[in-house]
């Protein structure tokens, strides 16, 4: 009875589409619209933030809110995506702890996080979640699909990461001069990463047998895109894996993405965006 009435409601959200095509008219728009709307919004956030008594307390709150706004979020896309579009069989590849998931479980874990661990997480958000916003933004392949909940889901749900990192970075709660929550940012990733790999790895024998029996359409996981198993989807990390191997290509991919989300966090702080260092950073 549940499970008829969670499919009929899902149903009512079924709403298809042509598929968007990359770079056309719908992606275009829809890019514009979160950038706009998410630099608007932090900058309006982050300005409250500074002028409030206690800014620490409030950017904590928001934060936590929009990872629970993100979680609201998940929920909806995992229930669609298993009785909708794979007519109850479990993809892995959607698993939530990609780069563009984690934000859900940081967020939310926010106030219980203080002193050095909070430095890295605010970091964190502020610069590898805004590449991997940035990044999926500009190339959405992943989320253009024939429902029009579906890829509205994801233009969303990176226009909110968006917004969570730019408010991070104009608050100026990633600020550190001796560069130490930029290192704790990348042991971070790196163990976030270890998670992946494991998850990646849990889930091979369960994704071959699914795969062979026709359930569902991806074969491996692909946590944070690092498979010891399989290629990588992401085109400069396969050509290296191809030549050198996938261990390889999985350092390259990994130095990459902490080198992108270092600059990301550092750079606006020393041209002068966001505000001073919280006192308990």
């Amino acid at each position: 009875m549940i499970h008829g009435s969670l499919y009929d409601i899902l149903s009512m959200t079924a709403w298809r589409m042509e598929t968007p095509e990359l770079s056309g008219g719908l992606h275009i728009l829809m890019m514009c619209a979160m950038v706009i709307s998410a630099a608007v919004a932090a900058a309006l956030t982050a300005g409250r933030s500074r002028s409030s008594d206690s800014s620490d307390g409030m950017l904590t709150r928001v934060l936590a809110a929009s990872g629970w706004i993100l979680m609201a979020l998940e929920l909806y896309k995992q229930l669609f995506l298993f009785y909708i579009v794979n007519d109850g069989a479990y993809d892995w590849w959607y698993f939530p702890f990609q780069l563009c998931s984690v934000p859900i479980y940081l967020c939310i874990s926010l106030p219980f996080i203080h002193g050095r661990l909070r430095g890295a997480v605010m970091t964190f958000l502020a610069g590898y979640t805004l590449v991997s916003a940035l990044a999926a933004l500009i190339y959405p392949q992943d989320f253009l699909r024939p429902y029009i909940t579906l890829t509205m889901h994801g233009f969303i749900w990176h226009g909110i990461l968006l917004y969570i990192s730019l408010t991070v970075i104009l608050s100026g709660a990633a600020y550190t001069r001796s560069g130490a929550a930029v290192m704790d940012a990348a042991i971070l990733f790196v163990a976030l990463s270890i998670i992946a790999v494991l998850i990646n790895t849990a889930a091979e024998p369960a994704m071959q047998a699914a795969y062979a029996a026709r359930r569902i359409p991806h074969d491996h996981a692909a946590m944070f895109y690092m498979n010891p198993y399989h290629l990588s989807p992401q085109p400069l990390v396969s050509s290296v894996q191809m030549a050198a191997g996938i261990p390889p290509g999985l350092m390259l991919y990994g130095l990459v993405i902490i080198a992108a989300g270092s600059a990301a966090a550092v750079i606006p702080q020393r041209i002068g965006l966001g505000g001073k260092k919280p006192s308990d950073d």
